[in-house]
């Protein structure tokens, strides 16, 4: 079995390939990447590789490795980052997943160097860890739990007394988001290095909190990533289509979004370099997001780790928790700093 680099002749049968990898859960979800596969691994990093296995009629599983500018131990340094490893349902236990990690593993090393820590994410519970210390590297571990919390947007939140503005961002704000980012995402391992935001990107905007004399306190993105990847629900639970009869009842009512049908696209909004020296500027920033967002979308997600005291921000917003593990090839000892992990990269 062997592994070659990706084409851009494969975009339509990655696009499928996706497709046919539903995360199986109350709410089943798949990735759609339609129409380019790749425009996400091309934001991924600022290097990067897709690999490939082929099967009889083209590639029949993939994995994607890409080179990061990170915050490790405080200090800027490259970091490794593996992930979009899937396998056709048809075609797995068969060694593909195996022979792609290996091939990752060495891809990665090529674009970072062979000191750079690798990181990847798994969903929790999955037994691939195992899997990878035995057969690809037996110094792969967990390094810590990535909860991605989903906050239904069916109510208006309301927003606790402070003495921050909300406001969204214009790009004469850049310069303090990026001071302000050096001194916040330092503290925690793997954030990446961000010396500019994409404050035009169509469908990312930022939301600013400021304090009274106009000094910036924190800021949050939220990303609507329509144009690079959409999650089309492959099939509800029992008791989560009872939720679903519920929500879709009461959506009206509250004008907001009904969740989807079976098959079609979940409206979503995903955060991104959440930045806020403690819990009760994110709260905040999240309070007045979920209110932007009400009316609009169906979900607002964001991703912490569970051990970073900025995850009690999420307290009273009815998050629904999906928890992946991260994990780590080399890198610092240090096992107490939160990490900081973009779901919206997954």
């Amino acid at each position: 079995m062997k592994v070659r680099d990706a084409r851009p002749e494969d975009n339509a049968a990655l696009v499928d390939l996706a497709s046919r990898c539903a995360m199986d859960g109350d709410l089943s979800l798949c990735v759609d990447r339609r129409p380019d596969f790749f425009a996400l691994n091309r934001i991924a990093g600022d290097g990067w590789r897709v690999g490939v296995v082929d099967g009889d009629d083209g590639p029949i599983a993939c994995v994607a490795a890409a080179r990061r500018s990170a915050f490790i131990d405080g200090r800027p340094a490259p970091l490794g980052y593996v992930g979009d490893l899937k396998v056709h349902p048809a075609y797995r236990r068969r060694g593909a997943a195996r022979v792609l990690a290996q091939w990752a593993q060495a891809a990665a090393r090529e674009l970072t160097g062979p000191d750079a820590p690798l990181i990847g994410t798994v969903l929790a519970g999955n037994d691939a860890v195992e899997m990878l210390r035995r057969q690809v590297e037996p110094g792969v571990r967990r390094r810590a739990t990535i909860r991605s919390h989903s906050i239904d947007l069916l109510t208006r939140r309301r927003i606790p007394p402070s003495d921050l503005t909300v406001s969204a961002a214009e790009p004469a704000d850049e310069p303090d988001m990026v001071e302000l980012w050096h001194r916040v995402a330092a503290l925690r391992q793997f954030a990446p290095v961000c010396d500019a935001f994409p404050l035009s990107r169509p469908g990312l905007e930022y939301l600013l909190a400021r304090r009274p004399g106009g000094k910036l306190a924190g800021f949050v993105g939220l990303w609507n990533q329509h144009d690079v990847k959409q999650m089309r629900v492959t099939g509800y639970s029992p008791r989560m289509a009872a939720v679903r009869v519920a929500f879709n009842i009461a959506a009206p009512l509250l004008r907001a979004p009904r969740l989807p049908r079976t098959g079609a696209e979940l409206s979503y909004r995903t955060v991104v370099n959440p930045c806020a020296p403690d819990q009760a500027t994110l709260r905040l920033l999240l309070r007045h997001a979920c209110n932007r967002l009400h009316g609009q979308h169906s979900f607002l997600t964001v991703g912490l780790d569970v051990r970073d005291p900025l995850s009690q921000a999420l307290t009273g917003l009815r998050a629904q928790p999906t928890d992946v593990d991260l994990l780590v090839l080399g890198g610092p000892a240090d096992q107490g700093t939160p990490v900081h992990f973009e779901i919206a990269t997954v």
